[in-house]
Parts: C-alpha cells; sequence; structure tokens
C-alpha cells in the first residue's frame, strides 16, 4: 500500500497579480584558510640591531622566518623572549601569505574597505548635516537684500 502525502501551502498564491522574478544563485568567492607546514619553512634565529645595548648584541632572539614555496621573509624581534618572537613571525607570516592568496577576500582588505567605507559615510553625512562651507558663503549676499527693504 502506497501512501501519498499533500502539503497545504499557508500561503496565499499569486495568480492574477505580476509574475515574480526567479531568484539567481551567486556563487561566493571562499576565503582560503592558511595553514603553515613546517616543511615548507625555514627558520633562523639571528642576533638583532638596533637599541637594547648588550641584550641585543649577546643574544640571538630575532627570528629570520621564510616560506620556502613563495619565498615571503619575515623578520621579529618585537620581544626579548624567542618563544614569542617565533609566535609572532608565524601571525605575521599567516597575513602575508593571506594577504597574498585571499587578495580582496583576505583580513586586512576586508579590514581596510571597511574602513574606506565608514570614512565616506561619515563624509557623506557631515557634508549633508553642514554642508559643503564654499558653496553657502557665496550663494548668499545680505547687503542687496537690506537696501530693498528699506527703500
Amino acid at each position: 500500500m502506497t501512501a501519498s502525502y499533500t502539503t497545504a501551502s499557508t500561503k496565499p498564491t499569486n495568480s492574477g497579480s505580476a509574475p515574480t522574478a526567479k531568484s539567481t544563485t551567486t556563487l561566493k568567492a571562499i576565503r582560503q584558510k592558511i595553514v603553515l607546514n613546517d616543511e615548507d619553512l625555514v627558520e633562523k634565529f639571528v642576533k638583532g640591531s638596533g637599541p637594547g645595548g648588550q641584550c641585543i648584541n649577546k643574544r640571538s632572539s630575532c627570528v629570520d622566518l621564510r616560506h620556502i614555496p613563495t619565498g615571503i621573509r619575515v623578520q621579529c624581534q618585537q620581544t626579548r623572549s624567542l618563544q614569542e618572537n617565533r609566535g609572532i613571525a608565524r601571525k605575521l607570516l599567516k597575513e602575508k601569505l593571506d594577504d597574498l592568496w585571499n587578495g580582496s577576500l583576505s583580513k586586512n582588505a576586508k579590514k581596510s574597505t571597511k574602513i574606506a567605507k565608514q570614512k565616506a559615510r561619515n563624509a557623506r553625512r557631515a557634508k549633508q548635516k553642514y554642508g559643503s562651507s564654499s558653496s553657502s558663503s557665496s550663494t548668499v549676499d545680505t547687503t542687496s537684500n537690506s537696501k530693498t527693504q528699506t527703500e
């Protein structure tokens, strides 16, 4: 015995009115996730440069990290700790690879476009609120209006 089921639609039908447009699907570009493989990295520890005196001159706490497939190189000596510098260097390398591989979908690109949109929106709102300063001073002529009213 075969049972057939029909579902009743609660939405009104579109009979008698204009036909609705069919929905179109657009493919959205997907951002690639950046994964660093240890086989693709060359990590060197060198002596840092710059201010710091004897601490900088004696310790090799500067990290020189190179990604072999792309040739991107990152140096980091932000902290005194070698382990912290290794983590920071890997983070910087991930950001650079994200910019290279994902282009406009990368985090840095999205952040910069968001800031640009906010600046444009703020400028537009300020222009609407205060008006442009050069046009308001040139269009108003108060001396000619006062002479015609007194006569």
